[in-house]
């Protein structure tokens, strides 16, 4: 594992590059306070975007959005690094969040982007369409790693 840590100034470009990368890739979510146990976790969704959130003059935050799935927001992150394989393939985002919250988004398969064949199901939908939530809520990770409302 190696994990590269992305200075705060490049955040913004460098998560729509991921984005774009990414989208559509299942990925899930895992968030760890301070102690050994997992505080919360998503499920496995299609990656739709992971973008810096700015909300006037508060801390940034990091928002996850999975189609079809949760909307994860990690409020006050501190650091970001990626974690690489040895040949540069993308396996996770690693946030280092306030108070000791680590949030970890890692992809169910990794690969080299031109080692893939084709679209992922999730790619042939217009990123811009709505997309429809069933079953569940659009959910916030919040600083002490409890998902719950919506990021604002």
């Amino acid at each position: 594992m190696s994990v590269h840590d992305v200075p705060r100034a490049r955040w913004a470009g460098m998560l729509e590059q991921f984005s774009l990368a990414h989208r559509g890739w299942l990925a899930r979510v895992a968030c760890v306070r301070p102690g050994p146990e997992l505080a919360s976790h998503t499920g496995w969704h299609p990656l739709a975007s992971v973008t810096v959130a700015r909300n006037g003059t508060r801390a940034p935050a990091i928002r996850v959005t999975f189609q079809g799935g949760p909307t994860v927001c990690v409020k006050a992150p501190r650091t970001l690094g990626v974690d690489t394989r040895e040949d540069g393939a993308e396996r996770a985002l690693e946030i280092d969040a306030a108070e000791g919250t680590f949030v970890r988004l890692v992809f169910r398969a990794t690969a080299l982007p031109e080692e893939l064949d084709g679209m992922a199901p999730a790619e042939l939908v217009d990123p811009r369409a709505p997309v429809a939530i069933t079953g569940g809520r659009a959910a916030t990770l919040i600083g002490q790693g409890e998902i719950k409302g919506r990021c604002r």
